[in-house]
C-alpha cells in the first residue's frame, strides 16, 4: 500500500486496532546512581494494578539511561526515545524486545537534555526539544554527534530572551493541519510554525485558568484535539491536589475555554501532596489517553499509570490503573502507545 494512507484506510486501521486486546502501552522513566539505566516497559491493553509488563527493551546494548519520552512512528515502524540524562535521541525497532541496540542515535552536543521529539515524515524532518530551552529541526534520518540541524527556534526566557517565548518547553507535538509545532511551557501552550526562524514569535498561544499548572500535553491527530494535563500547586494546606485534563480543539487560541474536561473523584486525577503528574500520552490505535505520575520521594510504590478512553469526559472512571514498581522501579516517564506488530499484516502498511 502507498505510504500516504487515505482517510478510509486510516479509519479501517484505527477500527481494527481498537478491536484487538493486545495493543501495547509503553513507558520508560528515570533511574539514579548507582543504577543509571532504565528499561522501556510494554503493558497489554488489559493490564491492571500490579500486572507485570509483557515485554521490555532492556540491557546494555540498548544504551538507555533515562527514557523519559517516546513516540511510535508508523512509516518506519520504529519508536523515537528521548533519553534525558543520556542526552540523546535513540531510535529502536518498534516490535523487537530485549537487549536490542538502537537503529540510530542522534546526540549532537547542542541536543543536550532532550524531553520530547516529533517525527514529521511528510517533510523528512524531526523536531526535538533541545537543552530544555529550544526546538531544533533535524533531517528525519539524522544520527551521530556530528549531525547538523536544519534550523531551530531559540530560547525566549529571561530578561534577554527572544520573541519566541520558549522558556522550559515540554511535550512537543506536530500539527499537520496547521503545519505548526506545539509545546506546553509553564502555564501556557505555545504554537510555532514548523518553518519558524531562530527568533520568530509564536503563531498563537493558549492561556488562562484551564492551562495553569500544566505538566503535560497530548494530541489526537484524528479528532484534532489537544489534551492539557494540569495539577494545582501545593500551598501547604491541601490534603488533595486537584488534577484535570482540559480538552481543546487544536485550533484554540487565547484564554480559551476547553471543549470539556476530565476531572472529579472517579477520575483518579486528584492526588495527595507529594504525588505529581509526569506526563500524558495518546494512543491513536486504541484511542486512549494515558497519564503517568510519581512521588516526589522517588518511592516506586507511588508510581501510577491511569488510562481513559479518548471520548471520556467529566467525572470519568479510568479504563486501566497500574501502580507500583512494575510501572517503574524508580520514577516513571511519559507513556505512549505502540500497536501490535500484526496490525500491519494483510495489506496494512502505513
Amino acid at each position: 500500500m502507498h505510504k500516504n494512507l487515505s482517510t478510509t484506510c486510516l479509519s479501517l486501521l484505527l477500527a481494527w486496532a481498537a478491536s484487538t486486546a493486545h495493543a501495547e502501552m509503553a513507558v520508560g522513566g528515570f533511574s539514579f546512581a548507582p543504577n543509571p539505566g532504565h528499561p522501556i516497559r510494554f503493558f497489554s491493553a488489559n493490564a491492571q494494578g500490579g500486572d507485570a509488563p509483557i515485554g521490555l527493551i532492556d540491557g546494555p546494548d540498548t544504551q538507555l539511561e533515562t527514557p523519559s519520552f517516546g513516540i511510535y512512528e508508523p512509516q518506519e515502524q520504529v519508536i523515537y526515545v528521548s533519553d534525558f540524562f543520556g542526552q540523546a535521541l535513540r531510535v529502536y525497532p518498534a516490535f523487537t524486545r530485549g537487549n536490542v541496540a538502537p537503529i540510530r542515535v542522534l546526540n549532537p552536543p547542542l541536543l543536550s537534555q532532550t524531553r520530547a521529539s516529533a517525527p514529521i515524515p511528510a517533510h523528512g524532518e524531526l523536531a526535538v526539544i533541545a537543552g530544555n530551552c529550544c526546538i531544533d529541526i533535524y533531517p528525519l534520518q539524522a544520527s551521530g554527534s556530528g549531525a547538523i540541524r536544519l534550523r531551530g527556534i531559540a530560547w525566549g526566557g529571561g530578561s534577554s530572551g527572544s520573541a519566541t517565548e520558549l522558556d522550559n518547553p515540554q511535550a512537543l507535538h506536530y500539527l499537520p493541519a496547521t503545519d505548526e509545532l506545539v509545546v506546553v511551557d509553564g502555564n501556557r501552550v505555545l504554537f510555532h510554525a514548523r518553518t519558524a526562524g531562530w527568533y520568530d514569535a509564536p503563531t498563537r498561544r493558549i492561556t488562562g485558568a484551564f492551562v495553569q499548572g500544566a505538566s503535560g500535553l497530548a494530541h489526537d491527530p484524528v479528532a484534532h484535539r489537544l489534551f492539557v494535563l494540569t495539577q494545582e500547586p501545593y500551598d501547604g494546606s491541601q490534603s488533595v491536589l486537584h488534577g484535570r485534563i482540559a480538552v481543546f480543539d487544536e485550533s484554540a487560541s487565547g484564554e480559551a475555554t476547553p471543549l470539556y474536561t476530565i476531572e472529579g473523584s472517579n477520575s483518579e486525577l486528584d492526588r495527595p501532596p507529594g504525588e505529581y503528574f509526569y506526563g500524558i500520552g495518546f494512543d491513536p490505535y486504541l484511542r486512549r489517553l494515558m497519564v503517568s505520575s510519581s512521588g516526589s520521594s522517588n518511592n516506586p510504590a507511588l508510581n501510577r499509570l491511569v488510562v481513559f478512553d479518548a471520548t471520556a469526559s467529566g467525572n470519568a472512571t479510568p479504563l486501566q490503573q497500574l501502580a507500583g514498581s512494575n510501572v517503574s522501579a524508580y520514577t516513571v516517564g511519559t507513556p505512549f502507545g505502540v500497536p501490535p506488530e500484526r496490525i500491519f499484516a494483510d495489506g496494512f502498511d502505513p
